[in-house]
């Protein structure tokens, strides 16, 4: 009705946004059509008496199928905003024409396939009306899912004026429900069309998310959505769209139909309805793609009568695009527009854009050969997971189960479920069963030994074993004590069971209860067992008001006696051997449920009968320093009935240093505490008691072990201060001040030293930081790696297989021995073969006299340095020999490629001869030229330490012939060449030229005949001494083997 005024508003557009060229002006005429064919007659009228040179609609495709035909006869262009029915695809009759039309029921279906490959679904629906569906997208899209080889399971044709009764009563529900879950449903053009269906599904409890319904919506012939109308339940049409897809083109967006209907009533005072805001947007953007067309041949022609061919035009209207009031118009090659879609989700009464579908042009190579790839749609999901199944996902083509679930057998399932709920129940009950029992055992308390059973022997019986009382006076079992009062307490030893222990003992000042996790680390402490951890015997508490701590004892004392014990000589495989127990013992504890020893130092490292070091004090004295600094047990001192003065004196100082309320002030200042971690030490010194270890703190201790066994020194013996000062500086240390930790001494003569490697892994082992510190894994390699033993095992058990080997197995001792001296003998020969040939050193080894030879075909050769005289007399004797020792290095590696043989070094002179003691035929030359070309190559490029400027060159000869070889001397064998072929060879070297070798004319001779590939030059007559004249050559080198074969 108002179509003038859209004209004239677009090409007003035309012309102020200069596409429309000066010379080229509009005249707008419309007419009636779709009125009985009314719209053909007038056509003509515009043709012959108007002269029309472009026709926009009509809105009928009855109309439209003869003008188009006319159009294309008379060579004028006719552009279609409202219709795009297949049935004007063909570009053989319609020529002429092109579409912007929004409608296109081709697109639409291809727009649909492309969602449909999107998520894969192999298999599909489609429920379409029982009349007229050609004009739809289904009529297309069925073909083209047959091209995909997408399966059509089912075909529902419905009515479209029935109701959701009818269509429930009709029984089509039921069979798709068995045939398909991706459903398409276009029951007409609007999506009004689909009300009924999706009801009727709805009701039928096949609105479930293993459902999809995909619903095309080609035209918009409403302005408000289906659940929206007053003539329906909304709420229950609201259900029924709920989780549908609708695919619809992008430009029916709300916001450009606002946008243009705000202009078009702005601008003419018209306000337009929803339906002919939609077709005045079409017959808009067909007038501005007819303006872009006028104005492209305009710049190619130049005429401005061009736009009377219509032909011309519409080819400009084609494979294009631009933006128009209805978003992006993409021209295909047929002139016809290929809209992109949106894909919605309904959710609630609202929609939104889930996946977009981009159209766009295809390749042109592929265009030429198939018109339907021209041009495609692009999938881009906008919003991922939309779907309401638990994980967001599209459901799949057809259930696990199949579409009537027959596909599964729920047997296993019942059984499966059986067996879950069986162990369901089993299961917990049998974990709490055991939960019990375990807490049972726990408080069963197996390390809890009886009082009566512990029988605590008198002073006098330690002193009748020295060991005992030095294992436990040293500090094995009085740790807690301060190392002045241990050298004053007598060794406390115990019989239980029968068992020699060695125990500690506190004084009650309450009935003592430990924690569940107390309880589990002394049930783990009872049943730990390893060969490098001294033995946990049990723990005497609540009885006679004290506590007894009980060890089994170890016969050799402390690892601080044996290192510190001057009458033992102990060499390094005893260290070796101790070292590596300590870490083992340590790696043990910390790879157990203990996780940590808690107190690591020499003084609590035993050493047995087998001289084997074992761990002791291990999470009991944490246990105990906790109690102690609750108050709940106090130190008992061992009072001796006779007592000298001295004693007196020491027993005094030690009684008023154990009443001290904070319990360690002198334990503080003792050898162990030294060895500890420095934030174990700050504990000390703030709360005075041991505070709880890590695996850290261990490490840091370890270190403090191994210097120790290493070095045979205590920590910090270079420094003259007291114990409790040097715990001050390491626990006060800040960033600023210097950290301390000890000094490795200097070796002794004739020691070997240890590996910097293995001294550096006990440093890291004293950093600051505990997260720094290496693990005790890191440790135990770096151990095993770094000290080695004679033997297998411990200390005992070397020796007792040292005296099985002499006394049971002697000839196992005499294979060592000839091993050795086998051993001894390869030395000898490898050294004899350097001085000699290994033909010649070989006869020499088995008393066979070496007779001199005389070789008929051999090659010797000589090197002279150029300039050493002025080289030695400008460096020291030092620098001359490492400089000969570097080059002739080279000069040996050269050799050992070659059939050759280094005869002798003299100064800087180097000879050499191939040819002797193996005879090799004529190739003796040949290796001899490949020596001396690579020996030239080595001195150019090689370059003196001391003076990098000298160039440095070579003087090389050598002449082949016979030569008398053999052996010179008895002292000193040496192998001697004699003969004119030796003389010659250095004259050959004497007149030669630097960076040149020079060769004899027989050397020539023989090259030249056997071996042509070396390039040899003439150099002439030389005079030679003794020989007068004679003609020598210059090798320069020699040709690869792909330049000989061009």
């Amino acid at each position: 009705m108002h179509e003038t005024h859209v004209l004239k508003l677009c090409a007003a557009d035309l012309k102020e946004r200069r596409i429309l060229p000066d010379e080229i002006t509009f005249e707008i005429f419309t007419m009636e059509s779709c009125n009985r064919f009314s719209g053909v007659e007038h056509a003509a009228y515009l043709h012959y008496i108007k002269n029309a040179s472009v026709y926009f609609g009509p809105g009928c495709n009855n109309e439209m199928l003869i003008i188009g035909r006319l159009v294309s006869r008379w060579n004028v262009p006719i552009i279609a905003h409202l219709s795009g029915d297949d049935a004007l695809a063909d570009r053989t009759v319609f020529d002429t024409l092109g579409s912007v039309a929004l409608s296109s029921a081709t697109e639409m279906a291809r727009a649909t396939l492309t969602y449909i490959k999107l998520y894969g679904w192999r298999q599909v629906g489609l429920v379409r009306p029982s009349v007229n569906y050609e004009q739809l997208s289904l009529h297309s899209l069925r073909n083209l899912l047959k091209d995909e080889e997408i399966d059509i399971n089912i075909i529902v044709d419905l009515d479209p004026f029935m109701t959701p009764d009818e269509i429930i009563s009709s029984g089509k529900l039921d069979l798709l429900r068995t045939k398909a879950r991706i459903i398409i449903v276009e029951l007409g053009m609007d999506l009004h069309t689909s009300r009924s269906f999706l009801t009727a599904a709805l009701r039928s409890n096949m609105k479930t998310n293993e459902f999809v319904y995909i619903i095309p919506w080609l035209a918009h012939l409403h302005d408000h959505y289906p659940w929206e109308a007053n003539t329906v339940d909304k709420a229950e049409a609201k259900l029924a769209f709920d989780e549908a897809i609708v695919i619809t083109a992008h430009g029916y967006d709300r916001q450009f139909i606002d946008s243009f209907q705000q202009r078009f009533s702005k601008l003419t005072g018209i306000i337009s309805s929803h339906y002919a805001t939609l077709s005045y947007m079409s017959l808009y953007d067909a007038l501005y793609l007819y303006g872009l067309a006028v104005r492209d041949a305009y710049d190619d022609t130049k005429d401005s009568k061009i736009f009377l061919n219509g032909a011309t035009i519409w080819k400009k209207m084609t494979s294009r695009q631009f933006t128009g009031s209805t978003g992006q118009v993409l021209m295909n090659s047929k002139g016809v527009r290929v809209p992109s879609y949106a894909t919605y989700y309904t959710q609630n009464g609202t929609m939104k854009i889930v996946v977009e579908l981009t159209a766009k042009l295809g390749d042109k190579t592929k265009c030429d050969h198939l018109q339907d790839d021209c041009s495609e749609h692009v999938a881009h999901e906008i919003l991922p997971h939309y779907w309401s199944s638990y994980d967001g996902l599209m459901p799949i083509d057809m259930p696990k189960c199949g579409f009537d679930g027959s596909l599964c057998d729920y047997t296993i399932f019942f059984i499966i479920g059986g067996v879950l709920l069986f162990f369901a129940i089993v299961v917990p009950l049998g974990y709490l069963i055991y939960t019990k029992e375990k807490e049972r055992m726990l408080y069963d308390m197996t390390w809890r030994i009886p009082r009566e059973h512990v029988r605590l022997l008198e002073k006098d019986c330690s002193k009748s074993d020295p060991s005992i009382g030095k294992s436990i006076a040293s500090g094995s079992f009085a740790g807690s004590l301060g190392s002045k009062a241990n050298s004053r307490i007598s060794a406390k030893q115990a019989i239980c069971n029968g068992v020699r222990v060695a125990y500690k003992r506190y004084q009650q000042t309450r009935n003592l209860t430990f924690p569940k996790a107390d309880l589990m680390r002394l049930k783990e402490l009872k049943l730990i067992e390893n060969d490098n951890l001294n033995k946990f015997y049990g723990i005497c508490f609540n009885q006679q008001n004290e506590l007894l701590v009980l060890w089994v004892l170890c016969q050799r004392g402390s690892l601080e006696d044996v290192l510190f014990n001057e009458e033992l000589k102990l060499n390094r495989n005893f260290q070796a051997s101790f070292a590596k127990d300590v870490v083992k013992g340590l790696n043990f504890i910390h790879t157990s449920n203990l996780k940590y020893h808690g107190f690591v130092c020499l003084q609590n490292c035993l050493v047995d009968s087998n001289w084997t070091v074992k761990h002791t004090n291990f999470v009991t004295e944490e246990l105990i320093a906790e109690k102690l600094q609750h108050n709940e047990l106090k130190y008992i001192i061992d009072v001796p009935p006779k007592k000298t003065e001295l004693q007196e004196d020491s027993e005094s100082d030690m009684e008023e240093e154990m009443t001290d309320s904070k319990g360690i002030t002198d334990r503080s200042m003792s050898k162990k505490y030294i060895q500890q971690a420095p934030e174990i030490i700050r504990e000390l010194i703030t709360t005075k008691f041991l505070p709880a270890g890590s695996q850290a703190a261990d490490v840091y201790g370890l270190g403090m072990v191994l210097y120790q066994i290493l070095f045979k020194v205590e920590p910090f013996f270079e420094r003259d201060v007291s114990n409790s000062k040097i715990m001050e500086m390491i626990a006060l240390a800040n960033d600023n001040d210097q950290i301390i930790r000890p000094t490795f001494p200097s070796q002794q003569a004739g020691e070997d030293s240890y590996n910097l490697q293995l001294l550096s892994a006990i440093e890291a082992c004293w950093l600051e930081l505990p997260e720094m510190r290496p693990s005790v894994k890191r440790m135990k390699t770096m151990v095993n790696s770094n000290l080695k033993t004679s033997g297998n095992g411990s200390l005992i058990d070397q020796m007792l297989k040292m005296l099985e080997d002499y006394t049971t197995n002697l000839e196992a001792l005499v294979k060592d021995r000839t091993a050795l001296l086998e051993e001894a003998q390869m030395q000898a020969d490898r050294l004899l073969k350097n001085m000699l040939p290994t033909s010649i050193a070989e006869d020499l080894k088995v008393g066979k006299p070496v007779v001199p030879q005389l070789y008929q075909g051999a090659t010797v050769l000589f090197s002279d340095i150029r300039g050493f005289t002025r080289i030695s007399s400008t460096s020291t004797p030092l620098q001359i020999v490492t400089f000969l020792n570097d080059m002739f290095s080279g000069f040996d590696a050269i050799i050992a490629k070659h059939d050759a043989y280094k005869v002798e070094t003299i100064g800087d002179a180097y000879m050499i001869v191939s040819g002797v003691p193996n005879e090799n035929g004529n190739a003796h030359v040949q290796h001899i030229a490949d020596i001396a070309l690579k020996m030239r190559t080595f001195v150019s490029n090689f370059k003196l330490a001391h003076k990098p400027e000298e160039i440095m060159m070579v003087r090389i000869g050598f002449h082949t012939g016979s030569v008398a070889a053999g052996v010179v001397g008895l002292a000193a064998p040496r192998y001697c060449l004699f003969g004119d072929t030796v003389n010659m060879a250095s004259r050959m070297e004497s007149t030669g030229v630097a960076n040149k070798i020079q060769i004899s004319e027989t050397a020539f001779n023989l090259l030249h005949c056997f071996y042509p590939q070396f390039i040899v030059v003439e150099r002439g007559t030389v005079e030679v001494k003794g020989k007068g004249q004679c003609k020598t050559y210059f090798l320069e080198g020699k040709e690869t083997k792909k330049k000989g074969m061009n």
